[in-house]
């Protein structure tokens, strides 16, 4: 068996106990102070002081038995979500309205065991661990990309895993090039002089048009996809708090993904017309405003080719799969990888009878796949 592979295996028990912890304490966003404390705490248990920053996450470098100049930079994120967990593992969530939906949780506990195995089998380049918090919407990635493990010079490589849960259990999917998605969060503004129920011919309605432009936008979006997936979802509608009085002014909001800088243009543009015709049309004033978001995680497709041949070499050749297009999910690593290349992988986990993708409040991993993450960790720290 290969030595790395082994050694994850060797700490597997270890890491269920403190996914399993860190599960139970689920924080939201940048101010985690308990997973802070929790992630410094047990590396200095395993002789490992690292970097601490209150909302920007735990750090620690652990030096190469052969350093080759070249840094190995590995990355888990710690938020949780504001969801409240309708499972029934026996380590649900203790905190209301909030749970590890995302599998964060599992990302802290391989990054967690790959440092155990190497502090008694130190790592061929010298290697940063980084533990980062605000990855679902805060850009956290940027936050820890200040501390002072991460400003070296020289070169580097970035390595992160996200685990799938609806992909089988240990598989390990890869692709070169886009990975995953821009992602932008837009808000539509409606305004009108608001009027009698009785009388909608008065004036203009922000229901109406809120309607009309959640219907045409998923036209707009068919016609430009005929490349490329885009995705463009309504996810709010604020109108209205009466029966009988045609509301004064309303908002919309919602996400948008795509995956080229072109298209994203394209799909911005296209929005700001429609959002014009439908408020003319329907006698009402109106905006569309575009929050950016994150850009697209782009894995360096040598980075990509080498990890695939070292697999090939070990008993995970069986478990690598192609993926054949981009994941419309969005990631902060994309930093990451605007500053090294190096890429993300997602990591197969779907627990026994789980039909939920991430972020779902009934969502079940499978613990198998720590072992699998750690090993990646711990070949990537290697070198490839």
């Amino acid at each position: 068996m290969n030595v790395r592979i082994q050694q994850a295996r060797d700490v597997q028990e270890w890491m269920i106990e403190h996914r399993r912890e860190l599960h139970r304490h689920p924080e939201v966003g940048l101010e985690l102070p308990r997973t802070h404390d929790y992630i410094a705490s047990t590396l200095r248990d395993l002789g490992l002081v690292g970097e601490s920053r209150p909302a920007a996450g735990v750090t620690v470098r652990i030096p190469g038995s052969a350093p080759d100049d070249i840094v190995s930079v590995l990355r888990a994120d710690m938020d949780a979500l504001p969801v409240t967990e309708r499972t029934d593992v026996p380590f649900r969530s203790t905190v209301a309205e909030a749970m590890h939906a995302c599998g964060h949780d599992l990302h802290m506990a391989m990054l967690l065991g790959a440092a155990k195995a190497l502090v008694d089998n130190p790592p061929r380049r010298d290697t940063v661990l980084v533990f980062q918090p605000g990855e679902e919407s805060d850009r956290g990635a940027l936050r820890s990309l200040e501390h002072a493990n991460l400003t070296f010079p020289g070169q580097a490589t970035a390595f992160a895993l996200h685990v799938h849960a609806l992909a089988a259990p240990g598989s390990i999917l890869c692709r070169p090039g886009v990975f995953m998605a821009y992602g932008d969060w837009f808000t539509v503004e409606l305004g009108g002089p608001g009027g009698h129920a009785s009388q909608p011919h008065l004036v203009g309605n922000p229901v109406e048009a809120a309607s009309e432009i959640t219907i045409r936008l998923r036209e707009l979006v068919g016609n430009l996809a005929t490349e490329e997936h885009v995705v463009a979802t309504v996810t709010e509608s604020r109108i209205g708090n009466t029966v009988n009085v045609i509301p004064a002014s309303g908002r919309l909001r919602g996400t948008l993904r795509t995956l080229t800088a072109d298209t994203r243009t394209q799909l911005i543009g296209a929005m700001q017309d429609l959002v014009r015709d439908v408020v003319a049309s329907h006698r009402l004033t109106g905006a569309l405003t575009v929050h950016e978001g994150y850009p697209a995680v782009v894995n360096d497709v040598d980075f990509i080719t080498r990890l695939e041949t070292r697999l090939g070499q070990t008993e995970l050749a069986g478990n690598v799969v192609a993926m054949p297009e981009p994941s419309m999910v969005i990631e902060d690593f994309a930093y990451f990888l605007r500053r090294w290349p190096g890429a993300m992988v997602y990591l197969g986990a779907q627990g026994e009878g789980n039909r939920s993708f991430n972020h779902a409040d009934d969502v079940v991993y499978d613990e198998s796949a720590l072992e699998v993450g750690a090993a990646l960790h711990l070949m990537v720290a290697d070198g490839i």
